[in-house]
């Protein structure tokens, strides 16, 4: 892409940023425009890594360890040059506090570290984030009371917020915590900490990687292994097939409801909820299952982030499934902090609200994200009100777990996720102008495309959800020859390159 032209398409500060970066990261960002695994240039850039990294005798893995991180910054750089030295700065502070609280004995000490890079992290995260949201609701809120703020307020279009970095700060926290409570030892090598966070398979929308599981493999030695590679490029494969044959036609049939739900029907605007429901998950969990299967092509391990979410049966167990990095990272750093289930029952159900008011607010600086964490922590307390109800009812309980009964259950709670999906924009205005078009009767337009396609994509969802939830496609999946197994994969992508949209859209997490 022409640099002129690709400075056109950014926010106003990183097109100039640009113009005046460096020649070397001018051609650096046109060659490799943004980190889309899914791209042309990125295949180019992995299969030179790949190669460089498996050419490495395997008694050098420090010199394997230095390619990878070298090459997850030339990836981060390649879309912004300056905030991949923001990530690198911060990234060695954290290790010199990490080997700071290696080496003090002194707990007070040791804690006052921790709160160091603790606030650090989040003073980044808070600048580059949430400075222009909470800046823009002061300025409303004192104008409102007819104060001059006397400063001008803040285009969010100028913020240009770096990529991946509420997935990185969790992971710099995590490790903080887990230093200061000797659950892992500080680690010693600034090559094998930088590529902890810098890996690039999983800088930018993760999942979220803990130091204890990652550190651990960096020593391990790597030898290739066929079957691996197999996994690894099949991981990969069922992630470009979420994304461009799913996820992207989905966006055709919601994107155009969402940004405009006056010009549309109440059933139309239905059909949006769930063609949207249907995007967001194969969007993510593409995602992740293609950072899965480049992390599996070096070596490397990183945590399964989806189980099935959309036939869970209530919504405790769909956080269990759903982005479980991030769950299981709120669990253990805030939930659990804070006081867990330990302390009654409404302090249990404070510190629900609060884990995931803070979880919205992870996810996007707009009220819109939050009010999301509300009406989910909202859902956990009521979901936990009528788990504790239904207990001294046993056939209640036998009726609610028959095959009926869960499939009513697992109906309500996607149901339920589905209408929470809506306030997922940064835009409230369009979440609330939504919903009152579905729980009211409107006359608009039709969906931009045919109704049958929508419904065709999400049944094959739904179907691939019951193959491997009944456990039946383990069994098919064993009993197929590799030709079949190969072909089958081959027609995915093509599949993929067909059903793909003329115009992409990029990864709905990389804005968080």
């Amino acid at each position: 892409m022409p640099l002129t032209l690709l400075a056109n398409a950014l926010p106003p500060a990183e097109a100039a940023a640009l113009q005046s970066a460096p020649q070397y990261f001018q051609w650096l960002h046109s060659w490799l425009p943004a980190p889309f695994f899914h791209t042309q240039a990125f295949l180019i850039f992995f299969a030179a890594v790949f190669a460089l990294y498996w050419t490495i005798p395997r008694r050098w893995p420090m010199l394997r360890i230095y390619l990878l991180v070298v090459a997850s910054f030339h990836f981060y750089a390649a879309w912004s040059y300056d905030l991949a030295f923001l990530v690198t700065g911060t990234t060695l502070a954290d290790y010199l506090f990490g080997r700071a609280m290696g080496a003090i004995k002194r707990d007070r000490w040791r804690f006052a570290v921790m709160l160091a890079s603790i606030a650090m992290n989040l003073g980044v995260l808070c600048y580059f984030k949430y400075r222009g949201f909470f800046l823009n609701e002061l300025f409303d809120g004192l104008t409102r009371l007819g104060y001059d703020p006397g400063y001008q307020k803040l285009n969010p279009l100028a913020l240009f917020i770096p990529f991946g970095i509420s997935f990185y700060t969790f992971e710099a926290i995590s490790y903080a915590v887990d230093v200061y409570k000797r659950k892992i030892p500080a680690e010693k090598s600034l090559p094998r900490f930088l590529l902890f966070i810098l890996f690039f398979p999983h800088l930018v929308a993760g999942p979220i990687v803990r130091a204890g599981d990652f550190l651990t493999q960096t020593r391990r030695p790597k030898r290739w292994n066929w079957v691996r590679a197999q996994v690894g490029v099949q991981l990969f494969l069922m992630g470009v097939f979420k994304k461009l044959a799913i996820a992207d036609r989905m966006a055709l049939f919601c994107d155009p409801v969402i940004a405009d739900p006056d010009k549309y029907g109440t059933g139309t605007c239905w059909l949006a909820v769930l063609a949207y429901a249907v995007r967001i998950y194969c969007d993510f969990s593409g995602y992740s299952d293609m950072a899965l299967g480049l992390a599996h092509l070096l070596g490397y391990k990183l945590t399964n982030n989806f189980a099935m979410p959309y036939i869970s049966a209530n919504v405790s167990e769909f956080w269990r499934r759903w982005h479980i990095s991030l769950s299981t990272w709120l669990r253990d750093y805030v939930f659990i902090p804070l006081g867990g289930s330990r302390g009654g029952r409404w302090a249990t159900h404070r510190n629900l609200m609060l884990t995931m008011v803070l979880g919205g607010l992870w996810h996007g600086a707009a009220w819109g994200y939050i009010l999301w964490g509300v009406a989910h922590g909202l859902l956990l307390v009521l979901h936990k009100q009528f788990k504790d109800w239904c207990e001294p009812r046993p056939r209640l309980t036998a009726v609610l777990e028959s095959y009926p009964g869960t499939a009513a259950r697992v109906f309500v709670t996607f149901l339920a996720v589905s209408l929470c999906w809506v306030l997922f924009q940064p835009d409230l205005s369009k979440a609330l102008e939504l919903y009152k078009h579905l729980f009211s009767l409107h006359r608009g337009l039709p969906l931009p495309l045919p109704n049958k396609s929508l419904w065709v994509l999400a049944g094959f969802v739904l179907a691939c959800h019951l193959l491997v939830r009944s456990g039946a496609w383990d069994r098919i999946y064993a009993r197929l020859p590799a030709p079949v197994l190969g072909t089958g994969y081959a027609v995915c992508l093509c599949t993929a390159m067909l059903l793909a949209p003329d115009t992409g859209t990029t990864f709905i997490y990389f804005q968080f």
